[in-house]
């Protein structure tokens, strides 16, 4: 693939969130020293751990999922590289035998008191749905345990809870970028969009037409599909029908593959572009030529961060690390580095990474540097647009930046 990349647009900081799940206790006011304080009286919260016993960072994801082996690998290298540094000593606990539900896991997480942390969940759905459960919202975060989600990009997921943080960019930001690129770039100005009906799809969707429609743009089409319930050749006939210059389609990677070979055989060799989600369209030959919108990209990571992970990660496991992998990593480091400064506790936790970016200097991951904003967002994460060259290529080709023009550029 060709990565190019959008770069985050500077924009207005919201106004301050209201958290709907916020510990009276816990207030965002309150000074840094106090963190500290916290510390000390929220031991309490680790009290089955044992002295000197390793913080547990637990992993929020269903096994089987889509990206869930890989998730794991990031973790483990992330604590390989924590322990190194020493002297704080973390460990990975990983989702119980036979566990299913996200919710199930969320409360089982919560409740262990070794867990300091939890990398996850990957799915903006899973995370919506589990985000009260990790804040302890029935008890206003008495118990509540740090999410730091590698993946989940709904824009619902911005200022939900004081305890939830993401390492990825929203579909909000996403999407811009995606339309701004396909009006500027491909000059594209009649859309065809196929989405997921969920969470992800709707709002990526959602945000695309708006951003597409005030740049000229029109949408020919826009309809949702069910994973695996889906006539594929219908909706290409109806593509052909509404003869669009650029197709959309934040979705799945096996499902963008089968419309490629539905839309491909009605004659439609327009631009396809695949969401974040599409980013494994790139194994088939039928992609060769389609662009896919990605978080991470092997062949743009220059950090030292990023030089040691690709480094074991390919000696360990004999391929390229994904997306998953490597914001996994991140969301463990970001963690394991703030508890190893001090914030050994849920609740100092919680207060100290709201202090990363702002105060507190950020910090180094794979696939750049890593900030909060004050809805717990990242800062100035960058979105990669990259095009399949050849079947197997993902991560290969020369990086170029791609300048944007109009609303939300920089």
């Amino acid at each position: 693939m060709i990565p190019l990349q959008l770069r985050t647009p500077a924009r207005a900081q919201p106004a301050p969130t209201r958290w709907p799940f916020r510990h009276r206790g816990l207030a965002r006011s309150l000074p840094a020293m106090a963190i500290m304080g916290l510390a000390a009286t929220g031991a309490c919260q680790r009290q089955a751990a044992g002295d000197g016993a390793p913080h547990a960072i637990g992993v929020g994801a269903i096994p089987g999922t889509p990206g869930y082996e890989n998730i794991v690998r990031g973790l483990e290298l992330a604590v390989e590289r924590l322990n190194a540094a020493g002297p704080t000593r973390f460990a990975v606990r990983l989702p119980p035998a036979g566990v299913s539900s996200p919710v199930r896991l969320a409360e089982q997480l919560r409740e262990d008191p070794t867990v300091i942390a939890v990398v996850g969940h990957p799915e903006s759905g899973n995370t919506l749905e589990t985000v009260p459960i990790y804040a302890d919202a029935e008890h206003e975060g008495a118990n509540g345990v740090v999410m730091v989600s590698q993946t989940a990009s709904s824009p619902r997921l911005s200022g939900v809870s004081p305890w939830f943080f993401r390492v990825a960019p929203s579909d909000a930001d996403a999407a811009q970028h995606t339309a701004h690129w396909v009006l500027d770039t491909l000059g594209a100005r009649r859309a065809a969009i196929i989405y997921r009906n969920d969470s992800y799809g709707r709002d990526w969707a959602s945000t695309f037409a708006d951003v597409f429609g005030k740049g000229g743009g029109i949408v020919a089409t826009r309809d949702p599909y069910l994973t695996g319930v889906t006539e594929w050749e219908a909706y290409a006939s109806l593509v052909a029908l509404r003869k669009p210059d650029v197709v959309l389609f934040p979705g799945d990677a096996d499902d963008a593959v089968q419309f490629l070979r539905s839309l491909r055989a009605r004659g439609v060799r327009v631009p396809f572009v695949g969401g974040d989600g599409t980013e494994g369209i790139a194994r088939d030959t039928i992609a060769v030529g389609a662009y896919v919108s990605a978080f991470f990209r092997a062949d743009r990571a220059s950090s030292p961060e990023a030089m040691h992970f690709l480094a074991r990660y390919r000696d360990r496991f004999r391929q390229e690390p994904d997306g998953f992998a490597a914001l996994s990593y991140d969301a463990a480091i970001v963690i394991g580095r703030t508890v190893a400064g001090g914030a050994n506790t849920r609740p100092a936790l919680r207060m100290a990474l709201e202090g990363i970016g702002n105060g507190t200097p950020s910090v180094d991951g794979v696939v750049g540097r890593i900030a909060f904003d004050q809805n717990h967002d990242i800062k100035g994460r960058p979105v990669l647009l990259t095009r399949v060259t050849r079947a197997g290529a993902a991560g290969t080709g020369t990086g170029t930046d791609v300048p944007k023009t109009g609303a939300g550029a920089p």
